[in-house]
């Protein structure tokens, strides 16, 4: 990121200055709903398929967070994707919301985080049929897309919202693929700098209509600036303009590259491309897999950057993940081909099993309780028993492997130090005055 890689695709963009105004006559006000953000709104959520559409310049974090409270009443129940990001968490924090996690079934292979099933949906609104909205992340970090017609349609039918983390996937429309609303989903958070030529911080919360615009233009300043970048908001009507015209070609062709790309590493490396048989995959997203090589995907990541001047998006244990955009060159591609080619990269035997899921921790009080809570730092080896006060979130992806309000056991502490979060070897334990059963509640902030 960011999807325009650092080249002038927008050229409305090249003096900055000049469109650097904020709620003056004649540029509107961004929670007011007016011209002329109004009418760019609108060619947008035209674009997507979409009612609605609300420009933000706080990110998809701030279109996340206004998604959840939007849908989800203070103090509810969010039947939440266990794949989802770490802003997630703050909603929860903020509004004191019961999370009840589904967790997507892993690839078989790769232990990467795959689709969630169905059934395993519906038991979850069978423990927590309060729940008002269901939060998935679609695609994730891998490209791996979840089936959005389907749980759109379990959700409705019990009377709760589908709520969709989908930001990585700005360019869908442009690759013939539908966006979440246009699927079924009733919100959907995008951002517009991840995989558009948009500036960094731009993003839109697409909406069904099921959720009143006007409640969008009221909750959304809760999570963000009241003195949005209107550069920022410009962006994103810019590439919008940008992707229906030039861009859309750019893009078709970004994706026909990386199936040629995920072709010939499987043919002609030693890595191994993540592809349409493995999941339902984002057709620009390339992950590439290590395992069996003589290389872990941070080696990978390291040799790529040190060695042949490429920046991967990630990289865990046996992956790295590449975004690929319509502002990538034909040469571009030919560099990361030749760098994975390099002959110092072989096969290798694997000593380590494919990642294991995270075992799923126990709740022990509330998220909001576990994130205020007063804390202290100490090694990890001493935090089993204690209870995270802050989500633990290998960055990226930002997803948290332990969320505020859980208690921490030796098996989640083993699992820390495999592979690749060696890094984390302190945790924040917080005590707080003992409960009336005269026990000393302790959090920890990893």
């Amino acid at each position: 990121m960011p999807g325009h890689k650092g080249r002038p695709v927008l050229p409305g963009l090249n003096h900055p200055f000049a469109i650097d105004y904020t709620e003056i006559e004649g540029t509107g006000n961004l929670y007011a709903g007016d011209e002329p953000i109004l009418s760019a709104e609108r060619a947008a959520a035209r674009w997507y398929g979409a009612a609605d559409c609300l420009f933000l310049t706080g990110g998809s974090t701030q279109a996340l967070m206004t998604a959840i409270a939007a849908a989800v009443p203070a103090g509810g129940a969010l039947l939440v994707d266990r794949n989802c990001h770490k802003a997630a968490t703050h909603a929860m924090a903020l509004l004191d919301l019961t999370p009840e996690f589904v967790v997507p079934r892993p690839l078989a292979g790769s232990g990467l985080p795959g689709q969630l099933a169905l059934c395993e949906v519906e038991a979850a609104f069978d423990r927590a049929p309060q729940a008002k909205a269901l939060l998935v992340t679609s695609p994730n970090y891998y490209g791996v897309m979840q089936d959005i017609p389907a749980l759109a349609a379990l959700c409705h039918a019990r009377g709760a919202a589908l709520l969709v983390d989908a930001a990585h996937a700005a360019h869908f429309p442009a690759v013939g693929l539908p966006s979440p609303v246009a699927q079924g989903a009733d919100l959907a958070a995008v951002s517009a700098h991840k995989t558009l030529p948009a500036l960094g911080q731009s993003a839109l919360l697409l909406s069904s209509g099921r959720i009143p615009f006007d409640t969008l233009l009221e909750t959304a300043p809760v999570f963000g600036t009241s003195s949005p970048s209107y550069v920022l908001l410009a962006s994103i009507d810019l590439a919008r303009a940008w992707m229906e015209g030039a861009g859309a070609a750019a893009y078709a062709q970004c994706a026909r590259r990386v199936a040629a790309l995920r072709r010939d590493i499987d043919r002609t490396t030693v890595f191994r491309a993540l592809s349409g048989a493995d999941a339902p995959l984002d057709p620009c997203r390339l992950t590439v897999c290590c395992r069996g090589t003589n290389v872990t995907g941070g080696a990978l990541l390291d040799a790529l950057h040190a060695d042949f001047g490429i920046d991967a998006e990630m990289a865990d244990r046996e992956h790295v993940v590449f975004i690929c955009t319509g502002a990538d060159t034909a040469r571009d591609y030919a560099r990361l081909m030749g760098a994975l080619r390099d002959p110092r990269f072989c096969r290798a035997p694997q000593d380590a099993p494919p990642q294991l899921p995270f075992p799923a921790p126990q709740r022990a009080c509330s998220v909001r309780q576990a994130f205020f809570a007063a804390r202290r730092t100490v090694p990890l080896a001493q935090a089993a028993g204690c209870i995270c006060a802050r989500p633990v979130t290998p960055y990226p992806p930002g997803v948290p492997l332990l969320y505020p309000g859980e208690r921490i056991g030796q098996v989640h502490i083993e699992f820390l130090r495999a592979g690749w979060y060696t890094d984390i070897v302190d945790i924040c334990v917080m005590s707080q005055p003992e409960n009336p059963q005269g026990k000393a509640t302790q959090y920890a902030d990893i």
